[in-house]
């Protein structure tokens, strides 16, 4: 049986937004390091290290993103189901409704009703 803890999966989207954050700044501050030693051929090694290490950055946070699309994916499916399981059973009680109602005996008046015949 699949179940969804709505709650848990709404804070986990938001901490991994949070991190996404977190590795976005990160990112920025490196870049910034990379370009202020740009011009220092002393620091060539340390640059690419650099570079690597900001790839390794951007592909960690792109699977972030895509582990918090498919978080709120799985969440809109979720409420979309519980809506529609809702409208189901709304449709099925006033169903149930009318047929429940009351049926008129017409008792007696049955048979002399039977009797005319409308021409």
């Amino acid at each position: 049986m699949f179940t969804v803890a709505i709650r848990a999966l709404a804070e986990s989207s938001q901490e991994l937004q949070q991190m996404v954050r977190k590795l976005n700044r990160q990112a920025e501050e490196v870049e910034g390091i990379v370009s202020s030693i740009r011009r220092m051929s002393a620091y060539d090694d340390v640059r690419r290290t650099l570079r690597r290490q900001l790839e390794d950055l951007d592909t960690e946070r792109h699977s972030m993103m895509e582990m918090m699309a498919a978080l709120n994916q799985i969440q809109l499916m979720y409420h979309q189901s519980e809506r529609n399981i809702t409208d189901y059973g709304d449709q099925v009680r006033t169903v149930n409704y009318y047929r429940n109602m009351d049926v008129v005996s017409l008792g007696d008046i049955r048979d002399s009703i039977q009797e005319y015949q409308i021409r």
